[in-house]
């Protein structure tokens, strides 16, 4: 306890002390005010870039939303009976017989 004393009585006596003159401490004083003007706007924009990175964060959440929905509605949506191929299909078979069968009836009654 007795060193911790003794090197701060020393550090206290040896210190220099300066003085400025008037021009120099107006100097520093607009020095310091410019310094936390520029920091403030600093401070600004970098709330003002967080808040653009929150809601921008947030629009990607709601459009994650927006295609998860839109997944389940792409499920949910069931071809209408214009839409289905296998019904073509028969009807084009069935179409293509009934002619076939037609044409050959009236070949047989023909000759």
């Amino acid at each position: 306890m007795k060193k911790l004393l003794m090197i701060l009585m020393l550090s206290f006596g040896f210190s220099q002390t300066t003085t400025l003159t008037k021009e120099q401490a107006d100097n520093l004083a607009k020095n310091i005010q410019e310094l936390q003007i520029k920091a403030d706007s600093l401070s600004t924009s970098d709330s003002l870039k967080t808040i653009e990175l929150n809601l921008l964060n947030e629009k990607i959440d709601s459009l994650e939303e927006d295609l998860a929905l839109t997944e389940k509605k792409a499920k949910l949506v069931k071809p209408s009976w214009y839409e289905n191929k296998w019904l073509y299909f028969t009807y084009g078979a069935v179409l293509g017989a009934g002619i076939t069968d037609i044409l050959n009836s009236i070949k047989n009654i023909v000759l």
